[in-house]
């Protein structure tokens, strides 16, 4: 399924597709770059640098020593960069260091957190949140956080919010006092990334922010809450809250609290709400009152709403006799419903989910969604036991390249080696666009308007167009909704597992992903489509690793309304 990393890491190869042979080559050639008279050229040597130094490598698995040493060389070079006398070199100089790692980077970047430039101190704060994500470092040294802590209140909001957010992945105790101010920033993004590091480290912030003007701050306020276990003391209004996300988020905190005598709150939201927060508040009620629920649950199983199906499905697994439930679910005509329904069963212990992977392994017309999943779910289990049904989905013609993979992944793992599969079709390339152009969606919650960035990824944005005026995203949906993360759609599947039978190469530049930012999803190294995504608030953490391809020009506030299923009746280019 080609989605985005909330947390884990994809393995990339260096300067979008330097190969480890290559790459000492391209190393000397950007230190030449260094030295050029020309600024933007300086700054797109050092940018470079630091994706030669973005190694990243599967969780659990050592990094090559090749690879350390070319992210060493690529800090070396970079280090002097950072005192260049011009601004755009030096964020750039400073943004590889984050990626790179290595001696001598970190007093480098405390040093540039002094720098007269706001963009430049920013970096910093990234750069410094970077080290950590990409595991550089175990974690922040005192010195690390001390200035996160001081470019936490810089007078420039653009900085704050960068500080604010390298504690949203890893809190820390030494900054609560900090974000207990930050939460009653001017600025709603800081406001936002520090109520979110204080809901990690379980603490619930003021009651006033249950009122702020931005949902998405409303929304993690009411998270704040469940992380407290005080979601009883949630007004009544956040129940009726304009944002279904701030509702589904309510609904997550009391589920959080493990306390049944809130359920009753929830009721109402479990029978008549939309989408998002109706799915929610239906798991919720679940964890609460298990078997109490089972009359609810099996009215939403029938639901035409495949979300919601597909909600109360994951939500049945907490009855007894689940399994039962379950396996009759893998039967759901819909494809996403079934997916979910094996996904529950599969995590059971019950002897029928062994019967329903294997089942689907050897289903030769197994839609790719419940292939995908049984797939997942074999390889979890680890089990010699599915070898037979793994070669057996291995031998069925027509997989996807994202599917063969993990299939010899499962295989792997069950103790059976198979040969490479059949040649990948090659990337595709599309004729080159003369301009730039927007793409009008027309969606049931209104009009969206995004700029291709024909320079910033020339075949994505060609791809994207073309896509356009072919019709494919004429009736498609917007399949996965995530609350201030994400809105992605445009998959002729509707689940995410599909595609327009073209893959494209990545093409990832240096457009940095704020909040409506487009770009491409994918399931490993050049595996981008017809799919996209925006970013509903800055998601630093996704540059450099994906394609960002255009931007949002107008509709921004209809993305902020979606929910999972919504439609996108049109596509046009104007």
């Amino acid at each position: 399924m080609r989605a985005l990393a909330l947390a884990g890491l994809l393995v990339l190869t260096a300067c979008g597709g330097a190969s480890r042979r290559t790459a000492p080559a391209r190393l000397a050639s950007l230190r030449a770059g260094l030295g050029s008279t020309d600024a933007a050229l300086r700054a797109r040597a050092a940018w470079d640098l630091g994706q030669l130094g973005l190694a990243e490598v599967p969780e659990g698995e050592p990094e090559p020593a090749v690879s350390i040493s070319l992210r060493e060389s690529a800090a070396e070079a970079l280090i002097p960069a950072v005192s260049d006398p011009e601004a755009s070199v030096r964020r750039a100089a400073v943004e590889a260091l984050g990626k790179t790692g290595g001696m001598n980077v970190e007093d480098t970047l405390l040093s540039a957190a002094t720098d007269i430039d706001a963009g430049v101190r920013g970096e910093v704060a990234l750069a410094l949140f970077r080290r950590r994500f990409l595991k550089r470092v175990p974690e922040y040294s005192t010195a690390s956080l001390n200035k996160l802590l001081t470019l936490a209140v810089d007078s420039d909001p653009e900085v704050r919010w960068r500080a604010n957010y390298a504690f949203t992945r890893f809190p820390d105790i030494r900054a609560e006092k900090m974000l207990t101010l930050a939460v009653k920033d001017t600025h709603k993004v800081t406001r936002l990334f520090a109520v979110r590091s204080l809901t990690k480290l379980g603490r619930r912030v003021d009651v006033s922010l249950l009122s702020d003007p931005d949902p998405y701050v409303r929304g993690e306020a009411a998270a704040g809450y469940g992380a407290a276990k005080a979601a009883g003391e949630l007004p009544s209004s956040v129940f009726l809250d304009p944002s279904h996300h701030v509702r589904a988020a309510a609904a997550d905190a009391v589920a959080a609290t493990g306390d049944a005598s809130l359920a009753v709150r929830l009721e109402k939201m479990a029978d008549t709400d939309g989408p998002m927060p109706r799915g929610r508040a239906l798991l919720a009620l679940a964890k609460l009152r298990g078997a109490a629920e089972a009359s609810r649950l099996s009215a939403a199983r029938q639901d035409p709403h495949w979300w919601i199906r597909s909600r109360a499905y994951e939500a049945s697994a907490l009855l007894p006799g689940s399994d039962a439930i379950l396996s009759a679910g893998v039967a759901d005509p819909d494809a996403r419903v079934a997916a979910q329904a094996l996904e529950s069963l599969a995590a059971s212990t019950s002897p029928l989910a062994a019967a329903a992977i294997e089942g689907v392994l050897r289903d030769p017309k197994a839609p790719l969604e419940l292939l995908g999943t049984a797939v997942d779910a074999a390889t979890e289990r680890k089990s010699p036991a599915f070898a037979g049904a793994l070669r057996s989905a291995w031998e069925r013609p027509g997989l996807t390249a994202e599917v063969r993979d993990s299939l010899r992944k499962a295989l792997k793992a069950s103790g059976v080696t198979v040969k490479a599969g059949p040649a990948l079709e090659p990337p595709k390339t599309f004729p080159p666009l003369s301009a730039s152009p927007t793409m009008v969606l027309e969606t049931q919650r209104g009009t969206v308007e995004l700029f291709l960035d024909k320079d910033a990824a020339p075949n994505t944005a060609a791809a994207i167009a073309d896509a356009a005026r072919r019709g494919v995203y004429d009736g498609t949906v917007w399949h996965r909704v995530v609350t201030a993360f994400v809105v992605q759609g445009g998959d002729p599947r509707g689940s995410g597992w599909g595609d327009d039978g073209f893959r494209l190469v990545d093409e990832v530049n240096r457009l940095p992903f704020l909040r409506g930012t487009l770009g491409m999803p994918k399931a490993g190294p050049d595996t981008g489509g017809c799919q996209l995504f925006v970013s509903l608030v800055p998601t630093p953490h996704l540059d450099g690793r994906y394609t960002a391809f255009g931007r949002v020009t107008a509709g921004m506030d209809v993305l902020d309304e979606l929910q999972p299923g919504d439609k996108i009746l049109a596509a046009r280019l104007r």
